[in-house]
Order: structure tokens, then sequence, then C-alpha cells
């Protein structure tokens, strides 16, 4: 009898641990399910307001969608590196710009880093002709301080990505 009377008793513990570990692991599994989707989110709304930016000629703002020690690397290597060198180029491309689309293909991640893989479609002016920039990239975002996100890498690769 008293075998029985300890086997209820630790059934009944055993469930109610049971109940506990999966209401906290399906609470915990939706915060970070709403989390992502939040992120996702804000890193859309950066991607628009950056291609809005662009799109009204300021430079300048776009240039701050970069951290201070943020880089901008291309297919050969070759790197823009810090604030000074993202402005200057940005600013080169004031009165040149003619339309920028961003593609966002995935955006995965959370906490200090995001990444975005995307396609850019980019045109300008040079030498007195349009002329289009079009190139996949992948983006790191880091998060600031203030809980908002910045492009710490910008890789411009071939590799192109397709939405699942």
């Amino acid at each position: 009898m008293k075998h029985i009377h300890l086997l209820k008793k630790h059934t009944k513990n055993f469930f109610s641990f049971l109940f506990l570990f999966f209401l906290f692991f399906f609470n915990l599994s939706a915060q970070i399910t709403k989390d992502t989707s939040s992120v996702k989110k804000q890193i859309m709304i950066l991607n628009q307001q950056m291609e809005d930016a662009f799109n009204k000629n300021n430079m300048v703002t776009v240039a701050a969608f970069y951290a201070d020690d943020g880089e901008i690397v291309y297919l050969n290597n070759y790197t823009v590196k810090g604030r000074t060198n993202l402005d200057k180029y940005w600013m080169d491309l004031k009165d040149k710009g003619r339309g920028w689309k961003l593609t966002i293909v995935e955006i995965g991640g959370q906490g200090e880093f995001v990444y975005q893989l995307g396609k850019s479609d980019l045109k300008y002016i040079s030498q007195r002709k349009e002329k289009s920039s079009i190139t996949n990239f992948v983006l790191l975002w880091r998060k600031q301080e203030d809980g908002g996100y910045k492009i710490f890498r910008d890789y411009l690769t071939k590799t192109k990505f397709e939405k699942n």
C-alpha cells in the first residue's frame, strides 16, 4: 500500500513538473519567435528608409545606416572602411543617384547580430550616362546601445540568393 501511495505521489509530481516544463518551453519558444519577427520587421523598415533616403538624394542619411566602424567589401576585396570613408563613398553619389531598389531575400538571427541576404539594383549617372549596378549582398547588422541596428559589414557577392 505504501508503495502505491508513493508511486501516485511521484507520478503527480512528475506530471506537474512535465506540465510546467512544457509551459515554460512553449512560452520561451513563442517569445523567441516574437523577438525574431520584431527584428525582421525592424530590418525591413531600415531597408525601406535607406532606399527612400537614397531616392531623395539624401546621401548623408544613407551613410548613417552604417556603424562608425562599418565596412563595405567588394568582390575584388576593395574595402570602404570607417565613418569618414563611408560618408565619402555615399556622398560621391550625391546628385548622381537615379533610383535604388533593395530586395530582401532572407533575414535571420537575433540579439547582437542579424544577417540579411539581398539584391541591390542601384541606378546612377556616370560620365553623363545612366548606369545600373545590380549586385547581391550579405549584410551583417549590429545592435546599437539604443536597441536599433546599423550595418556593420556589407559584402557584395556574385552569389545569387533566392527567396524560399
